[in-house]
């Protein structure tokens, strides 16, 4: 799960004075010439994956991407179809309002999830006064906002409610330690996340993957954003799709996996091998995913054409939740590795998003000029002013005050703004 604010990797800063001191004194023993022979013979004992070569890898590349294309192509068909028949049934009933296609898009943040778990739920009280919350058609997350999305996904005010009750109330064994050679080379990562994977198999159960498939059925999309680290890249994976194979086979361990992927702060948290790939937190290659990297000529705006000749312009309507204030908190950064790492990741995640933020805008404009389609981007983001009550990750205070302020501006239909500055 993307460490709060900006999917920092580094997390050293967040730590409590306790927890420094408790890191300075494992890293003085562990440069003991006993600790460091030990390091050393423990760093042959390391979990060797088999070497691909470069050829094979860039074959996979090309496998993995067209696949995905046609995944997607084929799945907003289906999607589009019943747009179109839901549509003209509508027409034939006298209804005027055109077809349209909403798709919410939840970034990641780590523990300022609940800010996104809070705003959905407090959207669900909007009425005829502002744009009151769909049942989308799509829903794109990314690292936190991966764990969000099936719940959104499905859309009942009792899977908003459990949402909200995941975030509000985050246990001491979500993340934990791997002990005092907790930084070997030979460890996959520096803790362990096993209340996060007890948490993840409790809340997509039998029931809930069942009630997922059905939506799929339907050519609703899950989708939800990992990085490839053997590709070297963004790779998508349409959920909803993989629920009805975890459904029909009764082995959820794929589903379960993507999700604790998706989240998997790199180096912190396990990477999780899927289909002979490694993979890792989605912010890491694109913190927020609403199908900016399709190629025009094969995009889903053209296929609305091919689906419903002679029907009027799809109107899409994105809804993009940011787990971040939109611009970065100004402070004075140290002279320290540590310090300058960390600052320079959150900087540069926060800087991609809002390029994509860009580009979606303008996207949307191009849509809106050419006239294929008609295109609505809202985004909605944690108030550049606001600040946590107490320092650290994973605080109960803070996920409880995000919470709040999320439910209290999803009431509210000013919270969206339709531009940035």
């Amino acid at each position: 799960m993307a460490v709060r604010r900006t999917n920092r990797l580094c997390t050293f800063r967040a730590m409590s004075t306790h927890h420094r001191r408790r890191l300075a004194e494992r890293l003085a023993l562990l440069l003991s010439p006993v600790a460091l022979g030990t390091a050393l013979f423990l760093q042959g004992c390391a979990r060797i994956r088999p070497v691909s070569t470069e050829t094979d890898l860039l074959v996979r590349r090309e496998v993995l991407a067209e696949k995905h294309a046609e995944t997607l192509r084929r799945q907003f068909g289906a999607l589009y179809a019943g747009i179109r028949d839901e549509y003209e049934a509508k027409r034939a009933e006298g209804s005027t309002e055109p077809p349209t296609c909403d798709i919410l898009i939840i970034s990641g943040g780590g523990d300022y999830g609940a800010f996104g778990a809070g705003f959905l739920k407090g959207w669900g009280a909007v009425g005829n006064e502002g744009i009151p919350r769909p049942a989308f058609e799509v829903v794109s997350g990314v690292s936190t906002g991966a764990l969000i999305a099936p719940f959104a996904y499905l859309g009942s005010d009792e899977d908003y409610d459990e949402v909200v009750e995941l975030y509000s109330n985050p246990k001491d064994d979500w993340v934990r330690e791997r002990g005092l050679l907790f930084f070997l080379p030979a460890n996959e990562s520096f803790a362990e996340v096993p209340g996060l994977e007890r948490e993840v198999r409790t809340a997509f159960g039998e029931e809930r993957i069942a009630r997922i498939a059905a939506e799929s059925a339907r050519g609703r999309l899950l989708v939800v954003n990992t990085t490839d680290l053997d590709d070297g890249g963004s790779r998508p994976f349409e959920l909803s799709h993989i629920a009805a194979d975890a459904a029909r086979t009764g082995d959820p361990s794929k589903f379960h996996d993507l999700l604790l992927a998706s989240s998997g702060i790199p180096g912190a948290f396990p990477p999780r091998e899927i289909e002979s790939g490694l993979y890792v937190d989605g912010g890491v290659t694109s913190n927020i995913l609403y199908g900016g990297d399709l190629k025009r000529n094969r995009g889903l705006r053209t296929l609305w054409g091919e689906i419903a000749p002679g029907l009027p312009p799809l109107r899409v309507r994105y809804f993009v939740i940011l787990n971040n204030s939109l611009n970065a908190t100004p402070q004075t950064t140290q002279r320290s590795w540590v310090a300058v790492i960390e600052r320079s990741v959150e900087l540069a995640v926060r800087a991609s998003t809002l390029t994509a933020l860009r580009h979606l805008l303008a996207l949307a404009h191009i849509a809106n000029l050419e006239g294929d389609t008609t295109a609505e981007v809202r985004i909605v983001a944690i108030p550049d002013d606001w600040r946590p009550p107490v320092p650290g990750v994973f605080k109960e205070e803070t996920m409880r005050a995000l919470e709040k302020l999320g439910e209290e501006m999803g009431r509210d239909p000013s919270s969206w703004r339709t531009e940035l500055d």
